[in-house]
């Protein structure tokens, strides 16, 4: 995703919390503001899921996901509060490890 898409949709919600529904909001931003999902053929792109410890299921994932075309402009990299605890430069990319804080009640 370009950097100025990403901006357009403001980012990830910041209303996940745990494993779910997070990947689905996005694809609901991608859709309200108009861009298309390009999937090109596994002999052109592969995409491999990152190893991570998995988290336990959200409950309220679906209530939060059926309001993700409302929070689109108000929820996202406009409203993210985090301290930046660590900055790693490698040759292709760069690393930030970020402290997103506790789960709000």
């Amino acid at each position: 995703m370009r950097r100025e898409h990403y901006l357009l949709v403001n980012g990830y919600s910041t209303n996940y919390w745990g494993w779910g529904g997070e990947d689905d909001d996005m694809h609901a931003r991608i859709v309200k503001k108009h861009l298309k999902v390009e999937r090109p053929p596994a002999s052109i792109a592969r995409y491999k899921m990152l190893k991570h410890k998995h988290q336990k299921l959200n409950p309220a994932r679906m209530k939060v996901l059926r309001t993700a075309h409302i929070r689109i402009d108000s929820d996202g990299v406009n409203n993210v509060k985090y301290n930046l605890l660590n900055t790693t430069f490698y040759h292709l990319y760069t690393h930030f490890l970020i402290d997103v804080g506790e789960q709000p009640k």
